[in-house]
């Protein structure tokens, strides 16, 4: 799919946990380097999604919302398109 395979920690990670996605992005930028596709990739995927669980929780609680019904499932089939187009967009404007 085009998604290399050392971001694959960043992908399960980044939903869950802004600070460890930001220390996964910054083990990969000292290994492979910024200007490598890996840190391309890793730092177009850490710009352009957001930790779900953390804004679900938030948001809903500080509206009183208890029952999330399809948000989850919806933030994380964002997610995952995001990680998609991200190593898409990666190859073709920066390949």
């Amino acid at each position: 799919v085009g998604i290399p395979p050392e971001v694959a920690p960043l992908l399960f990670i980044r939903p869950i946990s802004g600070s460890g996605a930001l220390a996964v992005g910054s083990e990969l930028m000292a290994t492979y380097g910024p200007d490598s596709y890996i840190g391309r990739v890793a730092a177009v995927m850490l710009g352009s999604s957001e930790t779900t669980f953390y804004t679900i929780a938030v948001y809903f609680g500080s509206v009183g919302i208890v029952k999330t019904r399809y948000t989850i499932p919806a933030s994380l089939c964002a997610d995952a398109v995001m990680f998609l187009t991200s190593a898409a967009a990666v190859r073709v404007l920066m390949g």
